[in-house]
């Protein structure tokens, strides 16, 4: 069994207006400072670990190539 709830219009709008029109917290400066700071020093980590992963990549490429080479003599 269902129960019904009647919710007037005054009901649904209060509601609203203090849950989810709730107006943002403000940042001060240092807090936003921080996290500009924090943001930009993982740019150097982040382009480091791509850089280190093509260059991975890169020197694999001949070992696959030999790998093929040998496999194919096999057969």
């Amino acid at each position: 069994m269902t129960d019904k709830i009647f919710v007037t219009k005054e009901n649904l709008e209060k509601l609203i207006d203090t849950t989810i029109k709730k107006t943002p917290t403000k940042v001060g400066p240092f807090s936003m400072m921080f996290f500009t700071m924090w943001m930009l020093s993982l740019v150097p980590w982040i382009v480091g670990s791509m850089l280190s992963s093509l260059a991975i990549l890169l020197c694999a490429i001949p070992f696959y190539y030999i790998e093929q080479l040998f496999m194919r003599r096999k057969k």
